[in-house]
């Protein structure tokens, strides 16, 4: 038997000296006193087998044992285990009742959290879709500000071109007016010179008509001139109509740019209570996973509680052990009439 080795390194023959050590101290040998007289090592099994052969070596030995002390020790072996079968049931009850209710309070949350991820998927997807009709929203602000930008310039640009336009015909009326002016100023010079010439002497009849006939062609000359700038007038009135109505065009476009840019700043405040929106739905989607983070802590303390339970109920299944092993004691103590072991008769 000493060369029996504990799988902590503990012999049989260590646990031997370390009980009787604590007998000749007055002290009960149970597995903790023995293993913490051995330096805290050991196993408690092995050190609960090793205590057991060695009361089995023991029971050789006889000593007179009373009636009295017989049957206190059959009374308490009775009460232990009394006690014990009340106690195991009542945490076998309680531990069911806890079961029972943690099933339930797990059942709930599990259903509460398949809610919360519901709800949660619902609230993304709603923040997907409202994410997206802004951004649309903000490509279709984008490109009407392009567009109005692009209409601006050509507005510009045809202002430009009216008024070189304007400025043009500005030109051919002054040039008009002075034509006009110049051949009324020669026509009246032609009559006053005809009137002068006419007074004169016949002699100079043949060089006044020599000058007559000068002064036609430098008026049709004139005439011809007159009439290139009238066409010229003409065609640049053309084009400065058709200048106008590309402008009254232009212009009627920038008027429906700017209702479109009109509607589009009416829809920037539905496009700030989105963003309200989408900001809600953010602080919904933290409250939620703080919501699911409790849900998570209660059911932790759910599983810590049972856990706790089950020690209880360990330790009542022990205890029932012990009064089994006593009442075994009371057994071997009446069928062989010896005394019991040191440690049966301190307990």
């Amino acid at each position: 038997m000493e060369s029996i080795m504990a799988r902590a390194g503990v012999y049989f023959s260590d646990v031997k000296l370390a009980r009787d050590a604590l007998l000749a101290k007055g002290r009960r040998p149970s597995i903790d006193a023995v293993r913490a007289e051995l330096g805290d090592t050991g196993s408690k099994t092995t050190i609960h087998k090793y205590l057991r052969e060695l009361e089995a070596q023991d029971g050789a030995r006889s000593y007179p044992v009373s009636e009295a002390i017989q049957e206190l020790i059959a009374r308490l072996a009775e009460q232990l285990k009394s006690e014990a079968d009340t106690v195991v049931i009542e945490l076998r009850e309680q531990l069911s009742s806890e079961r029972r209710r943690y099933e339930v309070d797990l059942a709930a949350l599990h259903d509460t959290l398949t809610q919360l991820r519901a709800d949660n998927e619902a609230k993304d997807d709603q923040l997907s879709a409202s994410q997206q009709e802004l951004d649309r929203v903000r490509r279709e602000l984008h490109q009407e500000q392009v567009a109005r930008q692009t209409a601006q310039q050509r507005n510009r640009d045809l202002d430009e071109r009216l008024s070189d336009a304007e400025r043009h015909q500005q030109s051919l009326e002054e040039k008009h007016t002075h034509a006009r002016e110049a051949l009324e100023h020669f026509r009246t010079a032609a009559k006053e010179q005809r009137e002068q010439e006419g007074r004169r002497h016949e002699q100079q009849v043949h060089s006044l008509q020599v000058e007559l006939r000068q002064a036609q062609q430098t008026a049709a000359l004139k005439l011809e001139q007159l009439t290139q700038l009238n066409k010229e007038a003409a065609s640049l009135a053309s084009e400065l109509a058709a200048v106008k109505q590309t402008l009254y065009r232009e212009k009627e476009l920038g008027r429906a740019l700017t209702r479109r840019i009109e509607e589009l700043q009416a829809i920037e405040p539905r496009v700030a209570a989105s963003e309200t929106q989408l900001n809600e739905l953010r602080t919904r989607h933290a409250q939620t996973a703080d919501e699911l983070a409790k849900a998570v802590d209660a059911s932790n303390e759910l599983r810590r509680q049972n856990t706790a339970l089950a020690v209880e109920l360990d330790n009542a299944r022990l205890t029932k052990t012990l009064g089994e092993q006593i009442a075994q004691l009371q057994k071997a103590v009446f069928g062989a009439d010896q005394a019991p072991t040191t440690d049966s008769t301190e307990k």
